[in-house]
């Protein structure tokens, strides 16, 4: 029975992490995940201002107009709304100023999380971009004509390239930041298969590179899902995504190999009081939910009292 999985062991990481630690999560769909996990066990964690979004490209740009302050801001509208060549469709106004003041404050919100960062996790998802006849290589299509972009698939040298100064730039105003790269095990299946592992090489390849060229890390989520559960019951029904067993077992992982035992101890409890806090009593009648709001109040003041550090 023990031969039924790969054994996969990453070793321990040379720094930790505990709840003193502040982290960002920057990148694909996947990040937010882990970082919502994180959030979960009492972490401080800032994932994803802009959105989810899958190319490195788009989101070195981001970066780089954070910290240099050299803000262009790439707007379109549609349907009555701005939007941003650069963001998600979560960021949008009724007009041009207020998607721009979103965008700005968004900014000046992760400069200020940078500035006091101990660890950022970046996540890849894919190296297929879709560029504008400027060059510029979306964050977000927004349901655009296809006529409008040219699709492409960019170089490992390319990204590695545009991160390693990205790095260079974020080390000047954070030296102390530990910065770790990870894969994303979704697949983009509308590439079609052969393209996305032709993606995933690239991140991979794009990030060793990186690895190699700086002071960065790498966390193996991808070879995780990938290779070690290497099973579609650790998928959604569209055979894509992981399940939130399977994401649950890759923070796992990630507790493991960067935290201590008290660390996770004290994240056990964090979890154990924020699902007794979104517990909703049934056929309730007022005293009772009085009661229960009193208890939740209670054990937050407890842990408060118990582990400052963390974040409720």
């Amino acid at each position: 029975m023990e031969n039924l999985f790969l054994k996969f062991d990453p070793g321990k990481s040379p720094f930790t992490i505990d709840h003193k630690s502040r982290l960002l999560f920057l990148g694909s769909c996947f990040s937010d995940e882990i970082a919502f996990i994180a959030a979960q066990q009492g972490f401080h964690c800032f994932s994803n201002p802009f959105g989810t979004v899958f190319h490195p490209r788009p989101l070195a740009r981001f970066l780089q107009e954070c910290v240099s302050g050299m803000e262009q801001e790439r707007l379109l509208e549609r349907d009555g709304r701005f939007l941003s060549w650069d963001a998600s469709s979560q960021i949008n106004g009724d007009d041009e100023q207020s998607t721009t003041n979103e965008l700005k404050s968004m900014r000046r919100r992760w400069m200020e999380e940078l500035k006091q960062a101990s660890v950022l996790f970046v996540t890849f998802g894919t190296a297929w971009g879709y560029k504008l006849s400027d060059g510029t290589i979306v964050a977000n299509c927004h349901k655009k004509e296809q006529s409008m972009f040219q699709k492409e698939l960019s170089e490992s040298q390319e990204i590695s390239d545009v991160w390693l100064e990205v790095i260079d730039l974020m080390k000047q105003v954070n030296s102390a930041l530990k910065i770790v790269f990870t894969v994303s095990p979704v697949r983009h299946i509308r590439d079609g298969l052969v393209e996305n592992n032709q993606s995933k090489a690239i991140l991979i390849d794009a990030v060793r590179s990186i690895n190699k060229c700086s002071d960065t890390f790498y966390f193996p989520s991808y070879e995780i899902i990938i290779d070690q559960l290497r099973d579609y019951r650790f998928f959604k029904q569209d055979r894509i995504h992981p399940t939130e067993e399977a994401v649950s077992f890759v923070w796992y992982c990630l507790m493991t190999y960067y935290t201590d035992d008290q660390t996770r101890k004290v994240a056990g409890e964090i979890s154990a009081y924020n699902k007794f806090k979104a517990h909703i009593p049934k056929y309730a009648n007022a005293e009772e939910v009085l009661e229960y709001q009193r208890k939740v109040e209670f054990r937050r003041l407890e842990l408060i009292a118990k582990y400052p550090q963390v974040r409720l």
